[in-house]
């Protein structure tokens, strides 16, 4: 199981998922760089977002990787690090979305 402070980890959800709708819904910023890929924007960190199973706006497994930390302002004020932000991240998805929600490393 990864630590709190691994940057990276793959997620497989119960049925796929729209990423981008998903994304926007929640006024998250990303850029899409490819049908398999996005850059993420969230609480000051940079995401990469890649699709190992599916494409992009039918996502069924995923690896999310830290390129860049929450500022530090950020992580020291409310005790952020690479693992939770993207625990963070993925406690925003909506759960109708994720049923058979795991993680994997």
């Amino acid at each position: 199981m990864p630590s709190d402070s691994d940057p990276s980890r793959e997620h497989t959800f119960g049925s796929p998922i729209d990423l981008p709708s998903t994304l926007e819904a929640l006024n998250i910023q990303y850029l899409d760089v490819n049908e398999t890929r996005a850059l993420v924007i969230y609480q000051t960190a940079i995401l990469n977002l890649e699709v190992i199973e599916g494409e992009l706006s039918a996502a069924s497994h995923i690896e999310l990787e830290v390129y860049e930390d929450p500022r530090e302002v950020y992580s020291t004020d409310t005790e952020k690090n690479s693992g939770s932000v993207v625990d963070s991240l993925l406690d925003q998805l909506p759960p109708e979305n994720n049923p058979s929600f795991s993680s994997q490393k």
